[in-house]
C-alpha cells in the first residue's frame, strides 16, 4: 500500500493480483486487517469506488454472477479482501 488520504487509499500497483471467480479473473488486491474499507481506491491513474461487500465465507453463492453482470456492463471491476469480506470496487 502506498498513502492514505481520506477515504481513498493508493495502492501500489505491483500489488494486485487476480482473485478466479467461477472462470472470471478479476483483478484482486488483500488489503489485510486495515481499520476501515476506504470508499476510493486509486491503483496508477485508475480510481476505483466502492460498489458493494460480499463475506467470503459464503461469496460464491451471489458473488460470481454479480461480478459477471457488472463486466458485462463494461465495468471496471477490482476486487479488495479485508477482516473476511470482498469489497467490490468499481472504475
Amino acid at each position: 500500500m502506498a498513502a492514505s488520504e481520506g477515504t481513498q487509499l493508493e495502492i501500489d500497483p505491483s500489488l494486485i493480483g487476480t482473485l478466479e471467480l467461477e472462470g472470471l479473473d478479476v483483478s484482486y488486491v488483500n488489503l489485510g486487517d486495515g481499520p476501515f474499507a476506504r470508499s476510493h481506491l486509486r491503483v496508477g491513474q485508475t480510481e476505483y469506488m466502492y460498489h458493494r461487500s460480499f463475506p467470503i465465507a459464503g461469496h460464491s453463492a451471489v458473488m460470481p454472477n454479480a461480478v459477471r453482470d457488472l463486466l458485462s456492463d463494461e465495468k471496471r471491476v477490482l476486487v479488495a479482501e479485508r477482516a473476511g469480506r470482498y469489497y467490490v470496487y468499481l472504475a
